[in-house]
């Protein structure tokens, strides 16, 4: 039976138009909106909306800091996602310095080839120093999965409605390092701390239990209440979605948000 208190945070994959050239010094505006499209307007790391009354809110970033390999990730489009100004200029600054690749590392990736702004999908060079990044400074990067090894298991992340918080995903039996590069991830950008509460996801339910309507077309800050509004639908039962947003809103604490 489908748990209805915990959230899923889906896995970011561009879809790039083989016929269209992405980039980051060039082609920046191809690769916004394609990012954008492939999150909804909501940021890679918070789920906040980036995209708010035709207002941009967000940023490209690297995933691996440009700085590692200029010569080849600066334009590295798998490396390239979509983030809000929070997460990229101060949370995913934390730290920083802790991730930065060997000199050996960059050099090694730096012998490939490299077609800018036409490469649409993870070499294995990048692929191999993804991980090694994911690794040694144990965050998330995006877009695309992440994984600690090649055949490891996919790190990802739910939401639990009930505890308000950001979990590693429970379907998985993920081992005691992927486990730690999870929590570490949610701490950097500090998804559970008071400063990011996610009070939307009140919002929503309070006015859904106010209106009795799953509130269908109408716009919410975060990606969370996307998914679960989803779930609801899924059920084709107003009164029983009522009864579990009246239940989130009276054990998640966050009445004072609304």
């Amino acid at each position: 039976m489908e748990d209805f208190f915990v959230v899923d945070i889906p896995v970011f994959v561009p879809e790039y138009d083989k016929d269209k050239k992405y980039g980051w010094t060039n082609y920046k505006d191809e690769l916004w909106d394609l990012l954008k499209e492939t999150t909804h307007g909501y940021c890679m790391y918070c789920y906040d909306r980036i995209w708010i009354n035709q207002e941009r809110r967000g940023q490209i970033e690297h995933g691996i800091e440009k700085k590692n390999s200029m010569k080849r990730l600066q334009d590295c489009v798998p490396n390239l996602g979509i983030s809000c100004e929070n997460c990229n200029q101060k949370y995913k600054k934390r730290g920083e310095q802790k991730r930065r690749l060997s000199q050996e590392q960059i050099c090694e990736f730096e012998k490939g080839e490299c077609t800018s702004f036409e490469c649409k999908e993870m070499c294995t060079s990048f692929r191999k120093i993804r991980r090694a990044y994911v690794k040694q400074g144990k965050i998330m990067i995006q877009p695309f999965e992440t994984k600690l090894e090649e055949n490891g298991n996919v790190l990802r992340i739910q939401y639990d409605l009930l505890q308000c918080k950001y979990i590693p995903m429970k379907s998985y039996h993920y081992t005691e390092q992927e486990l730690e590069v999870i929590r570490k991830h949610i701490e950097l950008f500090a998804l559970n701390s008071p400063e990011r509460k996610n009070y939307e996801i009140a919002k929503y339910c309070k006015n859904v239990i106010d209106n009795r309507s799953l509130m269908l077309g109408i716009d919410y800050n975060n990606l969370i209440v996307d998914l679960f509004r989803e779930k609801l639908v899924s059920l084709h039962e107003l009164e029983k979605a009522i009864k579990l947003c009246k239940t989130i809103y009276c054990m998640a604490d966050l009445k004072e948000s609304t």
